[in-house]
């Protein structure tokens, strides 16, 4: 097997198993050890207006109890406890400051209300600075961008790299215009978006580009099968790196 992508990053907050919840301290300390080079941190804004580290809204899949972070403060978020790690909902900046030095970051920014998008931007870029975590940061957002998350990620631009999840085609006519665009933008989508032709072409114009590879992609589906089968197909385009659920672990990690 050939060596590991210079870039891999964590899904999810780490290395997420039986043990270790989304967004832990425990599955991030695991993907440091494995030599992960990036984590995904799910930022997630709380009835008061802070962040904290949890992907969904409502809280029953990983902490088994009713309610959503958006309905409590930061203080009553952090004493939630997940289930599976029995460790209490990280703040990010908490989380962050256990990445610093040590692995740098994906942000899934998870966008917020109007009233709040200041708030919400100030929090996370003042964490990633105080961290010295901004320069190395990708930042990303929905493919179908929702909740604010467009102009939110618009606001990182020039600080951090923002994923771009748009045809080859329109990147094409946007780079022709745009001298900035290149050093600002990395390309990221799931591996069934990506052809051969797809990865040549956004290579030819300096793009990295960095498939997602995750289970829930492949519901109805065998989602180990599937996703092995795009890391092989993909590795094979010459893709810069890769996002992953931790189970694809043995295909990407020697």
């Amino acid at each position: 097997m050939a060596d590991r992508p210079d870039i891999l990053i964590a899904h999810r907050g780490g290395v997420v198993d039986e043990e270790r919840s989304e967004n832990s301290f425990k599955a991030l300390e695991e993907a440091i050890r494995r030599g992960y080079s990036h984590v995904e941190i799910d930022a997630r804004i709380t009835a008061d207006g802070h962040v904290v580290c949890f992907h969904n809204d409502e809280l029953m899949e990983e902490a088994g109890i009713n309610g959503c972070i958006s309905e409590m403060t930061r203080d009553e978020a952090k004493r939630v406890v997940l289930t599976r790690s029995g460790e209490q909902i990280p703040s990010f900046d908490a989380y962050c400051e256990r990445c610093a030095g040590r692995i740098g970051v994906m942000i899934d920014l998870k966008g917020c209300s109007d009233p709040f998008i200041d708030r919400y931007t100030a929090e996370v870029q003042a964490t990633l600075r105080a961290h010295d975590l901004m320069d190395d940061a990708l930042i990303l957002i929905n493919k179908i961008p929702r909740d604010n998350q467009a102009p939110i990620a618009e606001r990182f631009r020039g600080l951090s790299r923002v994923s771009w999840r748009r045809p080859l085609s329109e990147t094409q006519e946007i780079v022709a215009r745009d001298d900035s665009f290149v050093g600002d933008h990395y390309v990221f989508n799931h591996g069934e978006d990506f052809s051969a032709r797809d990865v040549e072409g956004f290579h030819a114009l300096s793009l990295q580009v960095i498939p997602g590879i995750n289970t829930y992609h492949y519901r109805g589906q065998d989602p180990m099968a599937m996703g092995r089968e795009h890391i092989r197909q993909l590795r094979a385009c010459g893709v810069d790196g890769f996002q992953i659920d931790s189970c694809y672990d043995p295909e990407l990690i020697p």
